[in-house]
C-alpha cells in the first residue's frame, strides 16, 4: 500500500522543478525522501524547503512544459518505507473514510484532510451537512483505525466546527 507524500501544485522556474504541497509533518522529512512513485513509476527525487512546501526536481522532467504536465499529480512512498509512527500519529490516508462521532453523536465521513500550513490541520467530514473542524488537542480525539471511528469531545466540537451553507 501507498501513501501521499505530496501533490504538486504548479512548475517553478524553467528547468523543470515544481513546487510541491507537502502532505508530511514537515517539509524537512519530505526532502529526506530520495525516490518515489508517480502515478505508476517509481522516480528519483530531489527537493529542497521553500517555506511550507518544497520544491522537487523529478527524474526526466527536464523542461517547464514537462513540468506543467505534473501540476496536480501526487507523490507516493510504499507504507513499508515510511518512518514509523510515533503514538498517538496516523497517516492522511488511514484517516480517510473513518466516522466522526462527537460523543455518540454521527457527524459524518472524513472525505479530506488539509494540511495546515501555520495552524492545524483541517479536516472535511461529510455526513448531513459537511463541516470542517481543526486537529486540535482539545477535541480530545479517540481515533480506532480498527473500528474506523473518531470519536471527539461534543463540546469542544460544538466551539470549532465551521459548517458549509
Amino acid at each position: 500500500m501507498r501513501i501521499a507524500i505530496a501533490k504538486i501544485t504548479r512548475p517553478h522556474g524553467i528547468k523543470g522543478e515544481v513546487r510541491a504541497s507537502v502532505l508530511l509533518d514537515s517539509p524537512e522529512l519530505f526532502c529526506r525522501v530520495k525516490s518515489a512513485y508517480l502515478e505508476d513509476r517509481r522516480v528519483r527525487i530531489s527537493s529542497r524547503k521553500a517555506g511550507d512546501a518544497a520544491i522537487v526536481r523529478i527524474e526526466n522532467v527536464l523542461t517547464r512544459d514537462d513540468a506543467e504536465l505534473m501540476r496536480g499529480k501526487v507523490l507516493y512512498v510504499d507504507r513499508a518505507e515510511a518512518d514509523a509512527l510515533k503514538e498517538n500519529e496516523y497517516f492522511v490516508d488511514d484517516l480517510i473514510g473513518l466516522t466522526v462521532y462527537a460523543g455518540d453523536r454521527r457527524i459524518g465521513v472524513i472525505t479530506e484532510i488539509y494540511k495546515g500550513t501555520r495552524t492545524a490541520d483541517v479536516m472535511e467530514i461529510r455526513g448531513e451537512k459537511t463541516v470542517m473542524i481543526p486537529y486540535l488537542k482539545r477535541l480530545s480525539a479517540v481515533v480506532s483505525i480498527e473500528e474506523k471511528r473518531i470519536t471527539v469531545d461534543e463540546k469542544a466540537f460544538e466551539e470549532v466546527a465551521v459548517y458549509e451553507d
